[in-house]
């Protein structure tokens, strides 16, 4: 494995203490190419049959050329599949994955999940690099953080 010297929690903390509190052109710029590459790592892993189950900004590195990579794969399993937008249903474990990334169904009866369940977990991880509040996409509710962003992302100078 490439020596990678930072993991994506590391850098939205850094983020946040860089850019404060307005999203300008260029930190929205790095974000789009951070999760563009994610969703991409996570694709290639769906293609090959495989939920990571465990995606949380912990398990997001980031290598000396500063390429997206995923790790921890011990929760990771393979699935059969006959369909791509249906993946196989078969038997999963319960309880597994960071409680703050884990998608409503892992823990649902009978426990029945497929791939979406990764898709849950990066829309939280997305929702972190662009500014949102991660416990608003869990309740339902789009407000962005900060209300500015809304207003700069239009062109407006307020």
């Amino acid at each position: 494995m490439e020596l990678c010297f930072n993991n994506l929690t590391n850098v939205l903390e850094n983020k946040k203490l860089v850019f404060k509190e307005l999203m300008t052109n260029f930190e929205f710029y790095i974000s789009y190419q951070m999760f563009r590459e994610l969703t991409k790592c996570v694709q290639y892993l769906h293609e090959k049959h495989i939920i990571h189950r465990d995606l949380k900004p912990d398990n997001v590195l980031i290598s000396m050329d500063y390429k997206i990579k995923l790790c921890d794969f011990g929760l990771a399993k393979e699935v059969a599949n006959t369909d791509w937008y249906r993946m196989s249903k078969t038997k999963h474990t319960a309880d597994v994955g960071t409680v703050d990334y884990m998608a409503p169904e892992v823990n649902s009866d009978p426990i029945d999940y497929d791939h979406r369940i990764d898709i849950y977990s990066l829309s939280l991880i997305g929702a972190q690099i662009f500014g949102f509040n991660t416990n608003d996409i869990k309740n339902g509710l789009y407000r962005l953080i900060p209300d500015q962003f809304l207003l700069m992302s239009h062109g407006s100078n307020r």
